[in-house]
């Protein structure tokens, strides 16, 4: 029987944010750590956002894809809220945040949701953002600013694991109040450790720092702390990116990339093969430092890419000059881009997706391809039905499962002009 202040409830979905949607009788309750189609029992703790939240008790019935978690701190932490699935249940609950997203828009009805699966499950993940406190340092907790120490984060590639255990062992105790740590793998299986403190730090962590980057393991370490003009660095804080099986990027430590090496190989290849830019005029937004671009500007008889930083801009062109490529590489805002006639557009923003490009570009409607990378279905299903109202429809759709054992997707989706 429940307790007196529990309820129970029906697990309808898992929401994108990887949280289950439990129908109970007083109405929907977001609660961590259960499954499609289980039934559970829930204590209700607030409410967030506008949404009911609970803390699950146990589960009542448990879904046929039910799994023993192969981290230990997994339910502490809560970065890879899928890791209690089988990797057909994970497949199917991402699966299912692609297909919502493109729900009863044009050219749906007729494309099938095609798949790619990352090659390793575990031991996959080549850049990390860790936070501490004092001297604390570990993930922030889900739904929360609390920092929670893990033994051993095992979807990290190896190198990023043992870096991991040198901050502790020469940071920690130098470190003062609050801030962020990004651990990002490079070439010769070395990191680069980038600190960036919300409070001033004592001489004693530059001092680590510099002890820190003695270890063969660590290429560099940049520290950056409020209020300062600039940042201290040591050793090589640059860093090289595969970027398909014989081509590889160089950039600042700070420039984004893919963090699965795997599944990125092959999201390039789909990217540039659903382009088809072969002999054609080409607009790639939010370049980067070209992780798309290399392999657009092999085939396209003109391609303007356009990046808002200009540290990953100007990697962007070195990288082409000596991979021989040629585009014209520009700094600027993506959802502004130059004024031209273009055949195809490839875009991959940010999290916050391209409403500003799809209401207001002078670019669009025109191209007769698009060719939309997404890390977040809820931003795409926005932008897609921007894109389909002015006479796009969708032609592909492709999910790849950069984060496996997360409830993160990377979707590409093409659309062509109806």
């Amino acid at each position: 029987m429940p307790s007196k202040r529990s309820e129970q409830g029906e697990v309808r979905a898992v929401g994108r944010g990887g949280d289950a949607v439990v129908e109970t009788s007083r109405g929907i309750v977001l609660v961590p750590g259960a499954l499609p189609g289980e039934r559970v029992e829930l204590l209700a703790t607030g409410s967030k956002r506008g949404a009911a939240r609970g803390r699950l008790i146990r589960v009542l019935r448990p879904s046929a894809g039910r799994r023993e978690p192969a981290c230990a701190d997994a339910a502490r932490c809560g970065g890879c809220p899928l890791m209690i699935a089988s990797p057909e249940l994970q497949r199917e609950v991402k699966r299912s945040f692609l297909a919502d997203a493109c729900r009863g828009l044009p050219g749906v009805d007729e494309t099938e949701i095609e798949w790619v699966d990352s090659p390793a499950t575990l031991g996959y993940r080549r850049r990390a953002r860790l936070a501490w406190h004092r001297d604390t340092i570990g993930y922030r907790q889900l739904h929360s600013k609390r920092i929670t120490p893990i033994g051993e984060c095992i979807v990290l590639v190896q190198p990023l694991r043992e870096a991991w255990d040198a901050l502790r062992a020469y940071l920690a105790h130098s470190l003062r109040g609050g801030g962020e740590i990004q651990l990002q793998l490079t070439n010769a299986e070395r990191v680069v450790v980038d600190l960036r403190a919300d409070d001033h730090q004592p001489p004693e962590l530059f001092e680590a720092c510099e002890r820190l980057c003695e270890l063969p393991l660590v290429a560099g370490v940049t520290l950056r702390t409020s209020g300062d003009g600039h940042a201290a660095s040591w050793g090589e804080t640059h860093v090289s990116i595969q970027a398909g099986a014989s081509t590889l990027l160089e950039g600042p430590g700070s420039a984004f990339s893919q963090a699965n090496d795997g599944v990125n190989e092959k999201l390039i290849e789909a990217v540039v093969r659903l382009a088809e830019p072969q002999g054609l005029r080409v607009l790639e937004l939010h370049c980067g430092i070209g992780n798309f671009t290399v392999g657009l500007a092999a085939q396209a008889s003109a391609l303007v890419a356009v990046e808002q930083e200009p540290l990953a801009a100007e990697a962007c062109q070195r990288n082409l000059k000596r991979l021989g490529r040629k585009a014209r590489v520009t700094v600027g805002n993506a959802n502004q881009p130059p004024k031209g006639r273009y055949d195809v557009v490839v875009l991959d923003p940010p999290r916050q997706g391209a409403k500003a490009l799809f209401e207001g570009s002078a670019v669009l409607p025109g191209p007769k391809r698009l060719v939309y990378v997404s890390c977040d279905t809820a931003t795409l299903a926005r932008d897609l039905q921007l894109a389909t109202a002015k006479g796009y429809r969708i032609d592909r759709l492709i999910g790849f499962d950069m984060f496996p054992q997360t409830a993160h997707l990377e979707s590409l989706v093409r659309l062509v002009r109806a």
